[in-house]
């Protein structure tokens, strides 16, 4: 790879996650399991009107379903196509690229995650936006004082896909599909752990996820990529790092001799597994840590574990291939 500006890096990881490192709030919302979508005492029967409040704690009255929706996240988009509420949205980003309906709809450019153009939203004519994190809370209060709906939930681990299906299925009228998502995808964790477990007698697979290479940068515990390596029974090599994406040394990556060595992949582009193998073998000291040595590389679709949304077990389970492939080997 070329030399790359680490701090773009580090923009990307914003979008991709839909988040940067991971909040109490997330550890709050699962202790307590409380929802912030919250209704009218008074609802007619498709369950309108309504008022909803988000992760910046504002409450949004919502008169009638929307039909005219934009998504101004990935992960919130394929949220909405989940759960049966594709045929309402108009618009989505440049970065959203999943399902494959997102095609038919008006892209809206993003020039940084937090950054877009107030005339190109306000031309689809939106009754609801919805995003999230702190580097668009400007862009939500803008877009609330021009009057236009907006919706802010942030998801930044696992119990937040479970809040933010809640509260888009319910500002969209699919209350029902929401929940049977969320319990589709806490039926599918609970049986990929389950595969792997019997596995792990002879103790967990040290790990380390490569964002990228020029600088070093992996990730940390504290990230939602940390926490499905944790979720599925993978020791991160990197565990006492605080930050979620942090630069770290090759020297010290390599005293840590991770198993298992796992890369991203864009989806479209390279996926040659043997090149990249023969990359890590040329780097001074790499072909002397037993992921390297037993070929313990493997790449994943960036999509899937950088997304907290829907997906969520599909990149799990690639995960759980990687450390534990012979729990696989009759499928």
């Amino acid at each position: 790879m070329n030399k790359f500006d680490p701090r773009l890096i580090l923009i990307f990881l914003a979008l991709w996650a839909s988040a940067g490192c991971g909040s109490e709030k997330s550890e709050q919302n699962l202790k307590s399991g409380q929802i912030t979508a919250s209704s009218t005492k008074k609802q007619n029967p498709s369950g309108f009107p309504a008022t909803v409040k988000d992760d910046r704690g504002v409450e949004v009255a919502i008169a009638q379903k929307p039909v005219r929706i934009v998504s101004l996240l990935p992960s919130h988009t394929e949220i909405l196509f989940a759960i049966g509420a594709g045929e309402q949205m108009v618009g989505c980003t440049t970065y959203c690229n999943y399902p494959a309906e997102t095609e038919q709809l008006k892209k809206v450019a993003l020039s940084s995650p937090g950054s877009v153009s107030l005339e190109a939203l306000v031309a689809l004519q939106p009754d609801l936006i919805f995003l999230g994190g702190d580097y668009q809370r400007l862009l939500a209060d803008q877009l609330s004082k021009l009057q236009v709906p907006v919706l802010s939930f942030e998801s930044q681990s696992v119990a937040d896909i479970e809040h933010s299906i809640r509260g888009i299925s319910r500002s969209t009228g699919h209350v029902e599909s929401g929940e049977t998502l969320i319990r589709k995808i806490k039926q599918d964790i609970a049986a990929l752990q389950a595969r792997v477990k019997p596995y792990q007698k002879q103790g967990e697979p040290r790990v380390f996820y490569q964002v990228w290479d020029q600088p070093l940068m992996t990730a940390g515990p504290a990230s939602f990529i940390g926490e499905l390596i944790d979720l599925i029974g993978g020791e991160n090599v990197f565990a006492d790092v605080e930050i979620a994406y942090p630069q770290v040394s090759e020297e010290t990556l390599i005293l840590r001799n991770p198993d298992v060595i796992l890369m991203p992949y864009v989806k479209g582009g390279p996926t040659d597994v043997a090149a990249s193998l023969r990359t890590l073998n040329a780097r001074p000291g790499w072909k002397e840590m037993n992921a390297v040595k037993n070929k313990r590389l493997y790449i994943i679709e960036d999509d899937l574990i950088s997304r907290p949304g829907p997906r969520v077990v599909q990149g799990l389970q690639k995960i759980a291939q990687a450390l534990y492939p012979e729990a696989f080997q009759q499928q």
